[in-house]
């Protein structure tokens, strides 16, 4: 190959995917797919939960009376409350610095308003006709970044067969691949006015891989991008069940 095309080609990857990140959900049948206790965030929800099936989160509820469109489209505000750190006594909060993980909920909370904003109104107030979101922060863990471009070099460039059978047995164990970032959330939708619980769900991300592409990525050197991005990610869904929910036919779905 051409040297000089071979950087063009090089400088041109780099100037694209610079900005680029995802995330995906654990496997359920995973460590970090299963081991979904409650933190204690939402304590009356949790006897209600299920096991989410396909797309949907790990841990869910739906209340039944809600399950009718037109009972749901009603409401055209939105109260949200404060986006909480909420850490159990497993959780890995208390060991990320406290400046790192409000900058998270900060961002998270951003990331919220914006999109629930694009269909509804947001209020600072209880009132009829109003959604209240209260979402929990309730474990993340930050990616090691020194490693975690290592972890995109091709199998058979980057480790020896041993090495890389032990990374490949982690990643399907555990549910996470080495070196990456992970976050948990709880969360609930209740009506404003009444208090009732309409839906509330557990979930979990961990920081994907797509091999070699990574490597080029700005947001792989930062160890909490996966956190981020994860985040970004459940704003986006968040807005998209609540536009199936209240039957709208332009719903945009959310992009791992």
């Amino acid at each position: 190959m051409n040297p000089r095309l071979s950087t063009l080609t090089l400088g041109v990857a780099l100037i694209v995917l610079a900005g680029c990140s995802s995330t995906s959900q654990p496997g359920r049948s995973t460590t970090l797919g299963e081991n979904l206790t409650g933190s204690g965030f939402m304590e009356d929800v949790y006897p209600k939960m299920k096991d989410g099936q396909g797309d949907e989160a790990l841990r869910l509820y739906r209340n039944p009376k809600y399950a009718d469109k037109a009972a749901f489209a009603q409401y055209n505000k939105v109260l949200l409350d404060p986006i909480k750190l909420y850490g159990g006594p497993k959780s890995r909060l208390k060991d990320a610095p406290a400046a790192d993980t409000a900058a998270i909920s900060q961002n998270f909370q951003k990331l919220v308003a914006e999109q629930l904003g694009k269909d509804y109104k947001i209020v600072d107030q209880p009132g009829p006709d109003t959604l209240r979101v209260s979402v929990a922060i309730v474990d993340a863990e930050a990616a090691d970044s020194s490693m975690k471009a290592a972890s995109y070099i091709p199998i058979p460039l980057g480790l020896p067969g041993a090495k890389a059978a032990a990374m490949q047995t982690l990643t399907h164990t555990t549910g996470k691949p080495p070196f990456s970032g992970q976050v948990t959330i709880e969360g609930k939708l209740a009506d404003a006015q009444t208090g009732e619980v309409i839906a509330a769900e557990i979930d979990r991300r961990v920081g994907a891989r797509k091999p070699i592409i990574g490597l080029f990525e700005s947001s792989t050197y930062d160890s909490w991008s996966d956190v981020n991005e994860a985040g970004r990610y459940w704003a986006e869904r968040l807005r998209n069940r609540l536009c199936e929910r209240r039957g709208a036919t332009n719903c945009v779905v959310a992009t791992e």
